[in-house]
Parts: structure tokens; C-alpha cells; sequence
């Protein structure tokens, strides 16, 4: 969110310094698997939904835009989503994705276990039948993260990492920047927190503790000499998503455990039998790289985009599963809040104050 806020600020002209204790992406961003699921996470057409959609539909020209601008194929891919069950017959779940999305005009599939077969063949043989989500996708997070950082230094962003911020300064009901934990203040009209899992320790931001927290996931990468897969695929127990190179990412876990950043047996095994599960050639594939990170799940169901109570202030944070497909449109959201223009969307599901 910060990057991505970074650049289209700076491509439209505003001094735009962004404050880092790390390094840009180090976080969530860079850890997540970069699922473009608008449609396969969705569970009804309400306002979530829509950002979802309309953020996934700015892709290809984002993704474009990133080349041109640092010579990085950030990895979109429009591969579609496949959600798949083993064993068994086609659930509620599945007809009722199918029905509302058919309703609202999308382009979703039931698919039987003829259909699937055809479609991802290392499927396991008890894979019954699933449901097509062809226009959602996947991307590279960390290469997508390199390209938004050059690419926003390149508009005339202004990078400090090793930063430590200590609060947002405020007078009068409006920001006048942010104090530094060396006691340094720097002087803004305008401040976004961007900060994920910890928006909320941010001293002067006006959210409850609990309104943004963190929620670990963990993700198991496998390397095979081929790709297994051609969709991503969601299935009992995990999520797969391949790579050209032959990588599988297995996720996902949802962990409230605090800023534990661990990897634990427990949740490797269980990913990795959901996996060998779902594409039993995946049993000879190499283990490679573990991690964990955290999301900022928001406790309202919502992310918190937009203008606070604080003028100047602006959230962008709370994005829990989905930060990486509502990059583009949460940046242009603040775009439009800072220079006084017309949001994309109706920001009052998405206000602190709702």
C-alpha cells in the first residue's frame, strides 16, 4: 500500500516521502502467494466484492505500466482460479458461487471431474468436480514489489528505510506530520498509514487496538522440474500456486498467535498432506523455502481506506488476505483523497467510522 500509494502520488506531482523501519515489501507484501482472487474469495456482491473486482480489472494495465517503467515482468498472469473437492459431489458452497456470480453477469464455470481432469490433469483422481474463476489470477509479490519501488523512485519518491516512526503529530484536529522514535519530526499537510498488522501501534492513529491486528500465515514452497499446475488452485486444506519455473507455493495458514513470526512443524505437515492430497505428484517434488508473515485482518470485515477523523490522516491499511490484488485501487483511492478528487468507489464501507 505504501509503494503503490508512493508512486501515483508522485506521478502526479506530490512530495511523497515514504517511512520504512525496514525495508520496502519486507513485510506482508513480499511474503504473500499473489493471488488475484476477486471471484474465488468472494462469498457475495457487496462492497468488498466490488473494490475486489474493480482493483483485479487494473491489473494488465498496472502490470504493463510496471514493465515499461523498470523493465520487470511483475508476473500477471490471468490464469484463472480453480476451487476443486475431493470425494465428493458438488457442495452448497460451490452452487451458490456459481449462482450469484452467473446472476451478476461474471464469468464463472461449474466443472465436473471429466471437466477438471482435462483442465489440470496431475490433479488427484478424486477430484469430483470445482468451480472456474477464468478471470482471476496471480502475480509475483516480490517482483512486484521491486518494480513498485523503482518505479516510484523513478516519479520522485523519496525513501528513508531504518526509519522508526513514533506517532502522528496533530494539532487542532488536523496531521501536521509524524514524530520519529530519535525525536526527529518531519512536517507533512498529509500522512498515510500504510503500516499493515501494525497501523495500530502507531501512536495518534485513531483506531482501537483491536481494529487492525495480525493474522499469520505460513507458506511452503515445493520445486518440481516442470510446472504441475496451469491455474491456482484451491482445495481442502490449502491453496496451490505455480510458477513458471517449476516453484509451488502451498498456503495457506490463519493464525491469531501475536507478532510470533514462526514456521511450525504442525502447519508444514498439514500443508503439505493437504497438498500431496489435492496433486499427488507433488510427493516427489523438493521441499524448498518456509516462511511466515502476517496480514492486518481488520476486525470489522473491512478494510480501512480513506480519510479519518484526523484531517490530513489517511488509512490504508486492514487488507487482510487481499493486499496484494487491492494494491491498485487503494492507491488511487488516496491519490483521489489527497488531491481532492472523486474516489473510485463509495468510501463509506471502508471509513474507521462505519
Amino acid at each position: 500500500m505504501g509503494c503503490a500509494s508512493a508512486l501515483v502520488l508522485a506521478k502526479a506531482g506530490v512530495r511523497v516521502v515514504v517511512l520504512e523501519r525496514s525495508v520496502p515489501g519486507a513485510e506482508a507484501s513480499s511474503a504473500a502467494a499473489g493471488i488475484l482472487g476477486a471471484q474465488v474469495e468472494a462469498e457475495k456482491g457487496d462492497a468488498f466484492f466490488e473494490l475486489a473486482r474493480m482493483s483485479r480489472e487494473r491489473y494488465p494495465v498496472w502490470a504493463e505500466d510496471l514493465r515499461a517503467a523498470t523493465g520487470i515482468d511483475v508476473g500477471y498472469r490471468r490464469c484463472g482460479v480453480l476451487r476443486v473437492a475431493l470425494g465428493k459431489k458438488m457442495g452448497d458452497d460451490f452452487a451458490h458461487d456459481v449462482a450469484w456470480q452467473t446472476a451478476m453477469g461474471l464469468t464463472v464455470e461449474s466443472v465436473d471431474a471429466m471437466r477438471l481432469s482435462s483442465l489440470e490433469p496431475k490433479l488427484s483422481p478424486t477430484a469430483s468436480c470445482g468451480v472456474l474463476f477464468a478471470d482471476d489470477g496471480r502475480i509475483d509479490p516480490p517482483r512486484l514489489l521491486k518494480a513498485l519501488h523503482i518505479a516510484a523512485v523513478q516519479a520522485g519518491a523519496e525513501f528513508r528505510s531504518g526509519t522508526y516512526v513514533r506517532g502522528v503529530v496533530s494539532e487542532g484536529g488536523a496531521v501536521r506530520g509524524v514524530g520519529l522514535e530519535d525525536g526527529a519530526r518531519i512536517a507533512a499537510e498529509w500522512v498515510v498509514i500504510a503500516a499493515g498488522s501494525w497501523s495500530t501501534l502507531v501512536a495518534g492513529v485513531p483506531l482501537q487496538a483491536s481494529a487492525v491486528r495480525p493474522a499469520r500465515g505460513q507458506i511452503v514452497e515445493l520445486q518440481s522440474r516442470e510446472p504441475e499446475l496451469a491455474h491456482v488452485v484451491f482445495g481442502p486444506g490449502c491453496y496451490l500456486v505455480p510458477r513458471e519455473d517449476g516453484r509451488m507455493l502451498v498456503g495457506s495458514t490463519l493464525e491469531f498467535v501475536g507478532y510470533r513470526r514462526e514456521v511450525t512443524a504442525r502447519a508444514v505437515r498439514d500443508l503439505l498432506g493437504a497438498a500431496i492430497d489435492l496433486v499427488p505428484s507433488l510427493a516427489d517434488a523438493t521441499l524448498g523455502r518456509t516462511w511466515s508473515n502476517f496480514r492486518p485482518y481488520a476486525e470489522r470485515g473491512m478494510p480501512l481506506i480513506g480519510p479519518s477523523e484526523i484531517r490530513g490522516l489517511v488509512l490504508a491499511t486492514g487488507h487482510h488476505r487481499n493486499g496484494i490484488l487491492l494494491a491498485p485501487i487503494t492507491a488511487e483511492i488516496v491519490r483521489a483523497v489527497v488531491l481532492g478528487e472523486k474516489p473510485p468507489v463509495d468510501l463509506a464501507p471502508f471509513s474507521a467510522a462505519s
